[in-house]
């Protein structure tokens, strides 16, 4: 996890999972959008590729696990706990739910989880594994279903560099199978993207099934990268969500 700022005291920190393939380069509209007393933190998974270094992973469990470790670790020197809120969109969104259990225990347990462009983890995937499909096949389906999501200075779904990235987080979330036992004793707000039509109504709805608490839905007028289209819409309605009771 990369910290961008801290959160003035009483203000919540917003920690954002993106879409697969993306960078932490992906909140930058966004980012400029918050008001700055609002602290921020990004996933910044390994990219691989050329990108950088490392490894993606390519299971969901593992991936959140080790973001689970960079919070804490972001967090550990503090004086008090953060208002964490942790902000997922598509396979973000799921990310920010599995770390959402692995923090539970610790002193750095989320306030909320606020999630878009996907259905509920309980949910199996709705269509067949696209991970191993050829690079330009692949590019050619995410664009018919999602669009491009051109939010982080390079080209549609990566580039070549993020290929490698890109093909390990769908591997990822096309594997995924939920193994929660429970649900989530943490408020759960939905943000259902009025212009993506990839996720139905009723998955989104279906994330009531794993949190304990009332979930709330909110509008908003953009399509499947709502970070890069929307960003004053969404850093609104961040801060709205964060502030009613």
């Amino acid at each position: 996890m990369l910290r961008i700022r801290p959160a003035r005291p009483a203000e919540p920190t917003f920690a954002f999972f993106p879409h697969a393939g993306a960078t932490a380069l992906s909140i930058g509209r966004l980012l400029t959008a918050l008001p700055p007393q609002a602290g921020v933190a990004v996933a910044d998974l390994p990219r691989g590729g050329g990108l950088d270094d490392g490894t993606p992973p390519r299971q969901a469990a593992a991936a959140a696990q080790a973001l689970a470790q960079g919070l804490a670790a972001l967090f550990e020197q503090d004086a008090r706990a953060p208002r964490l809120v942790l902000v997922g969109n598509s396979y973000g969104a799921l990310l920010a739910y599995e770390t959402a259990w692995h923090l539970l225990d610790t002193a750095l347990s989320p306030e909320r989880l606020v999630v878009s462009g996907f259905r509920a983890p309980v949910l199996p995937p709705a269509d067949p594994p696209l991970y191993r499909l050829p690079l330009p096949q692949l590019r050619a389906e995410l664009s018919a279903r999602y669009g491009g999501p051109h939010d982080d200075g390079g080209s549609a779904w990566g580039g070549e560099l993020g290929a490698e990235a890109l093909r390990a987080d769908l591997q990822a979330c096309d594997t995924y199978r939920h193994a929660r036992a429970g649900r989530l004793p943490l408020p759960i707000d939905v943000l259902r993207l009025t212009r993506d039509t990839s996720t139905p109504l009723e998955d989104l709805r279906a994330w009531q099934s794993v949190t304990d608490r009332p979930l709330r839905m909110a509008d908003c007028a953009a399509g499947h990268f709502p970070w890069a289209e929307a960003p004053e819409l969404i850093a609104r309605t961040l801060v709205h969500l964060t502030q009613a009771t």
